[in-house]
């Protein structure tokens, strides 16, 4: 009985052995065949791209279509250059036609046209020449002033070697500014200057937490705080001569930039794409009504100097 209990399993297990090496047979001859998967359907898309300013010199919109991801490349660029593209001031109950600029490939009229003016508001509309419509709003947002961004708390340590890249600091530096205004967005671009025991100055591009962009929390104190080892040329076989204790800080200089919530998230979304052609896909923000594609943005900026 125990024996042909075993010759039973046995062929059992042989017949399984041969079903996996059949099925491994099969999987090898397909693999060996080429996979064709069509690509995605494409849907031409309208694309328009405008960002409205105080400071720019022109209100231009840019209107063309989205092309293929697959298939040939071409580095030529379409555009409809017969659409009816207004832009309309709606608190000052104004409105402008721009026509389309041949030279430039977009629509373009000079601001003083159309100014465009802090908390504002601004709506586009496009009017295709065969009959769809899309439109966007924004609100221009504050003007900043120049001692709107304000030096808090800061400190600089003691010089640290090292052999393989020179000198090394660390610095920490607040960066602060009170009563600003939800749903826009603030983002300080700015290079800081240390100075040593003897007089020689060092610079470096200060990075905030992700893109730098913050939203506006209102009546409280909206913080940068910029925390770095910061590298210095000189010493270390880097060349030049060794910077000398103590290492205070000078100043800061450069552009704190105020945006609407569109050209926020355009912003972000263009910082998060880092060129690597294996990342995830960004999938870019739009605020045009009926399925185009595109930002429609506000911003503006004030430049000035931080100094202790």
């Amino acid at each position: 009985m125990k024996t042909v209990l075993k010759y039973i399993v046995g062929k059992g297990q042989l017949g399984l052995l041969l079903g996996a090496l059949i099925s491994l047979l099969g999987l090898a001859s397909c693999i060996e065949k080429d996979a064709k998967i069509p690509p995605p359907e494409y849907s031409k898309r309208t694309s328009i791209i405008c960002y409205l300013s105080p400071r720019n010199a022109n209100v231009s919109v840019q209107l063309g279509f989205t092309v293929p991801y697959f298939g040939v490349q071409s580095d030529t660029v379409s555009y409809y250059s017969d659409a009816k593209v207004t832009v309309s001031d709606l608190s000052a109950g104004t409105s402008v036609v721009l026509p389309f600029n041949r030279v430039d490939f977009v629509y373009r009229v000079g601001k003083n046209k159309m100014p465009i003016l802090n908390d504002h508001q601004y709506r586009v509309d496009v009017v295709l020449a065969d009959g769809r419509s899309y439109s966007a709003s924004t609100q221009i947002p504050p003007k900043l002033g120049p001692t709107d961004l304000q030096l808090g708390k800061f400190s600089v340590g003691k010089l640290e070697q090292n052999q393989q890249f020179g000198q090394q600091v660390s610095v920490n530096v607040e960066l602060k500014m009170g009563n600003t205004r939800k749903g826009f967005y603030y983002s300080p671009q700015f290079d800081i200057v240390l100075e040593d025991g003897q007089g020689d100055f060092y610079g470096n591009t200060m990075y905030f937490k992700g893109s730098g962009v913050e939203e506006g929390i209102g009546s409280d104190t909206l913080r940068f705080f910029y925390q770095e080892r910061m590298w210095l040329q000189g010493g270390g076989g880097m060349g030049g001569s060794k910077a000398i204790d103590p290492m205070k800080f000078n100043g800061a200089e450069g552009t704190f930039w105020v945006f609407d919530k569109g050209y926020a998230e355009s912003y972000n979304k263009f910082f998060e794409d880092t060129g690597n052609p294996f990342a995830e896909p960004i999938l870019l923000y739009s605020n045009w009504s009926n399925g185009a594609v595109g930002t429609l943005g506000s911003f503006d900026w004030e430049e000035m100097t931080i100094t202790p």
